[in-house]
Order: structure tokens, then sequence, then C-alpha cells
């Protein structure tokens, strides 16, 4: 199965508990359409790994997941911050242009986590760098392939935290399904634990 397929997104319940308002300004058309398609479902994954899976699970699998994901976004950011180097480095070397970001597309979100929080700042990292990777290509200093390669991979860091969000939210889905049908087998008919409304 396609972890970026249509019909993998869910219908996203409202949530309860705190939320931070941010905005984002990106020029990048397939980023923005990244950021309009996935990004307020990559958030909801990222608060029910962060928040409500450790407080059902305990303190058995609390931080595994999440230190997973902390670990992976991470990863991502330095492939784009290495490829914002790499690109001001060969404008600074040819002498030209970085190149300035076309119409701005404002996108609001609510921010429920840290790892929420810094897959936006990837967005807006990413943004920077494909905007270098272009005034690079436009002024003949990156040949068409290699723009294309080195901005298909941008597009695949963002890309790659929806699909390991994805993959990490469904262990967890799985664990708590498991940990949940393990109690009610255990208890007494007419003593089972009803299932909480948890954003899975």
């Amino acid at each position: 199965m396609n972890h970026h397929e249509d019909d993998a997104r869910p219908s996203i319940p409202p949530l309860r508990g705190t939320r931070i308002s941010r905005s984002v300004l990106l020029s990048n058309p397939r980023l923005i359409g990244i950021w309009r398609k996935h990004f307020d479902e990559t958030s909801w994954r990222l608060y029910a790994i962060s928040v409500f899976a450790p407080h059902v699970l305990g303190h058995r699998y609390a931080l595994e997941e999440p230190r997973y994901l902390k670990a992976y976004v991470q990863q991502q950011a330095r492939k784009v911050e290495n490829m914002i180097g790499w690109a001001r480095k060969q404008l600074e070397a040819n002498g030209l242009q970085e190149g300035e970001p076309g119409a701005l597309e404002h996108l609001d979100t609510d921010i429920r986590s840290p790892l929420a929080n810094a897959y936006a700042d990837l967005f807006i990292r990413a943004d920077l760098a494909i905007r270098l990777l272009d005034a690079l290509w436009v002024q003949g200093g990156l040949t068409d392939s290699g723009h294309q390669e080195r901005t298909r991979a941008v597009h695949g860091a963002a890309l790659g935290i929806l699909g390991e969000t994805r993959r990490a939210h469904a262990r967890c889905r799985h664990r708590i399904e498991v940990q949940y049908l393990g109690r009610e087998a255990a208890a007494p008919t007419g003593a089972r634990p009803k299932p909480s409304a948890h954003p899975s």
C-alpha cells in the first residue's frame, strides 16, 4: 500500500488540550500542496503519538515512538540544511544571485506538540532550499536533471516524515488495541472497561 494515497488520510476529529496558532509563508507550489494535503493529518498523528499514546500505554512505551520520530525529523532537517549549504556555496562560487520568493502563500495551523512545530520549521527551510536550487537552475548553475533530483530530495524530506509518522501511529494504535483487548479479555463479564475516545 502506498502510504501517500488519499484513502490513508483519516477524518480528523476536534482535539482537546492546549494549542498554539502558527502561520507559515511558503512559495514553492509543491510544498504548499504537501502542506495543504498532509500537514494537519501529520500534526494530529504526532499529537496522538506524543500525548495520547504515552498516557494510555504508560512508562513502557511512553518515549519509544516520540524519540524515534524526533530523531527522524532531525535527520530530515539536516538533509535540508545540507542542501541549503551546498546551494549557497555554488551560488557564491559562481557569483550568482540567491533569488527572491515569488508570490507567498499564507498557511495557518494549530500546533499541539514539539514534533509538529519542528515539522512546520522543516517546511520553511525546505522552501528556502528549493528557492536556492531554483536560483542556481535559472542562472545556468544547475542542469535540468540536477535540479529535478535535488528538489525531489527536498520534497522527499517532508513526505518522508509523513510516512514515518503514519507507521509510528499505526504501531501505537496496535499497542493500545492489544493492551485494551488484553484487559477486556481478563475482566469479569459486566466489568469490562469502556473504550477510550482516543485520537487514533
